[in-house]
């Protein structure tokens, strides 16, 4: 019905058939089909009426469905167009384009983050031409085109804008971006003009600016996330205990609760992989799930590198282009009009055919089965590799990404740090309000040296009122143990565990 009426006539009857089931309540009354039919419609006109990104999430604040914000326990993914990913349609060594990510929602969308940061996609100073795009990443129906496909995977999409202008953050707006990460100074006037421009736009458009860790910050508005840089600059050489620094970081970063939303992230564009920061070489597996669960178990809304995810490492920070190791399945060429028939050629001579004498036996040679060749397995250091192991750093960030947005103590409990400094371990617990057997707390134990751990908890748990005798994991990331006792924790080199208190 809707494909014969056309989009702009079903936005016209759409509203006549809710005001005339509203006028005849009897038949509502008398039909709950009816009503159904109603709720469909009322859904059906918003979203012929919305733009793409604001429909990005299901439940977006403006449905009537839930009041939940959805950046305050957002995944962002931070992508460098350049280093991305190239299209299957351009030349081998050139630049990461919009197409190319366009060609990789499904792997992002499998991840399970919630929206695509882009870095800055302005044209280089000297560029020619009117597009707001640099001509090697794309055009603007490239990003249109990649805005209504990560609309379809629900994701939304945030622009990195360096050099703030209201009139740029309007075009973007009104092209379906879900909100802008402008770094520098969050009070410049430019920043205060976008920031009163994002709630005349729906969907819960989002600011992420710098945060203002000197401890006289003023209230973010409601739509602000606070961007914590402090991770990315640590440890801090010449470091001599990794979780004393983590520590101060995570509960310097808990104070920013108070002014508003934060945001963290461990890597960044042209810096040393965290990894390579934190381990060295050899140990960069397992100080990937390490870093991993310190920045997806804590209040903070994390924003992973594009790349981090597989544990990839650089001491330089080069920007290298991610390492795919298979092509993404290509949309099928469109078919090509059918060439003009042949003419049809003359008929060939006749020939006199063959007769076998009695005694000739044509000789048939016998059919030797054939095995297809296996294909070689893909290099468990890209991301085709990655997929397929259910114990690699891919899909661990994967497992702790569900846990991110589908545990109660992580998505709306507060962090409990203790001190374990001396052993260079980092140690928390996530708790609801009211921790129970349903909801019992979460205990996040990390190894940040490279000798073993042995750590015993119970005392220092029972003191801050968090019952338990044991941990039961929530978590396999190297098959360790389903259950540990809490005297004492024992943890490989880098190692991480992720237990729910149990009794």
């Amino acid at each position: 019905m809707i494909q014969r009426l056309g989009e702009g006539k079903f936005r016209c009857v759409v509203p006549f058939a809710i005001r005339f089931l509203l006028m005849n309540k009897s038949v509502l009354k008398h039909s709950r089909r009816t009503t159904i039919c109603l709720a469909a419609l009322v859904a059906l006109s918003l979203s012929a009426k919305a733009p793409a990104q604001t429909l990005a999430r299901p439940g977006w604040v403006g449905s009537g469905m839930t009041a939940r914000i959805w950046f305050k326990h957002a995944v962002l993914y931070r992508i460098d167009t350049r280093t991305f990913a190239q299209s299957s349609k351009e030349p081998e060594g050139s630049v990461g384009t919009l197409k190319g990510i366009a060609e990789r929602l499904d792997y992002i969308h499998d991840l399970g983050v919630d929206a695509i940061l882009l870095e800055d996609l302005a044209p280089s100073t000297g560029a020619t031409g009117t597009s707001p795009i640099e001509p090697a990443l794309g055009t603007v129906d490239d990003f249109d085109e990649l805005s209504l496909q990560a609309s379809r995977r629900s994701l939304r999409i945030l622009l990195t804008v360096s050099h703030p202008d209201p009139a740029l953050a309007r075009y973007w707006l009104t092209r379906g971006v879900a909100g802008f990460y402008i770094p520098g100074d969050p009070s410049a006037p430019a920043v205060a003009t976008i920031r009163k421009l994002l709630p005349s736009f729906v969907g819960q458009r989002v600011l992420l600016t710098d945060a203002d860790l000197s401890g006289t910050a003023t209230k973010a508005s409601a739509n602000e996330l606070q961007f914590d840089s402090t991770l990315l600059k640590l440890p801090t050489p010449p470091a001599t205990n990794a979780a004393a620094e983590l520590r101060n970081a995570l509960e310097a970063d808990q104070a920013l609760l108070r002014t508003g939303s934060p945001a963290m992230a461990t890597d960044a564009q042209g810096l040393p992989h965290s990894v390579n920061r934190f381990a060295p070489v050899g140990s960069e597996r397992a100080a990937a799930k390490m870093i991993a669960a310190v920045l997806l178990l804590n209040r903070s809304a994390p924003v992973i590198y594009a790349g981090q995810e597989l544990g990839v490492p650089s001491a330089s920070g080069s920007a290298a282009m991610i390492p795919w190791g298979q092509a993404p399945v290509a949309e099928p060429e469109p078919a090509e009009e059918a060439a003009a028939p042949k003419p049809t050629p003359p008929p060939a001579a006749p020939q006199t055919p063959f007769v076998p004498s009695e005694r000739y036996i044509p000789y048939v040679a016998p059919v030797k089965p054939t095995k297809p060749a296996k294909p070689a397995p893909p290099d468990p250091a890209t991301a085709a590799g990655q997929q397929i192991d259910p114990n690699s750093v891919l899909s661990f960030y994967r497992q702790l990404i569900q846990l991110h947005h589908g545990k109660n103590s992580v998505r709306d409990g507060d962090d409990v740090l203790l001190n374990y400094d001396s052993a260079n371990a980092l140690v928390w617990g996530r708790k609801t309000a009211n921790p129970s057997l349903v909801n019992p707390p979460l205990v996040v134990v990390c190894n940040l040296s490279a000798k073993p751990l042995s750590l015993p908890l119970k005392t220092d748990l029972t003191n801050l009122h968090l019952r338990g005798s044991f941990l039961r994991s929530v978590l396999n990331p190297e098959s360790q143990p389903v259950s540990m006792d809490l005297n004492p924790i024992v943890l490989p080199p880098f190692g991480v565990y992720i237990g729910e208190l149990r009794y």
